[in-house]
């Protein structure tokens, strides 16, 4: 993760389908993630306006980063079954930045 000291607000996604949809298809802001399952996907972009990078983090431990505004639905749907299967995903070494309440987070610098 390139962005260690970002903090974040987080919403449940239930599907395999909506999550793969919601990177893909959707620009979100640097302090957006999502949790599907026991995994956060945390947005590790360099700019709203660049390609979605996303840091994955499973048990407060990153164990992968992929760049989902790359990737068709199809192709996202594939890696994040990899990943809740176990397939693919190991401890990078990294640990999960601070996850806030949207009162707690208010407005930031990387909030539209």
């Amino acid at each position: 993760m390139m962005h260690k000291n970002r903090k974040y607000t987080v919403v449940r996604i239930d599907t395999p389908e909506e999550l793969a949809h919601t990177l893909t298809q959707c620009t979100w802001c640097g302090c957006n993630g999502f949790l599907y399952g026991d995994m956060a996907f945390l947005n590790d972009s360099t700019s709203p306006d660049g390609a979605q990078e996303y840091a994955v983090f499973r048990n407060g431990h990153q164990i992968e980063s992929i760049t989902f505004g790359w990737c068709s639905e199809a192709e996202a749907m594939k890696i994040i079954s990899q990943l809740h299967n176990g397939e693919i995903g190991e401890d990078m070494g990294g640990l999960m930045p601070l996850i806030q309440s949207p009162e707690d987070h208010g407005r930031c610098s990387y909030c539209a």
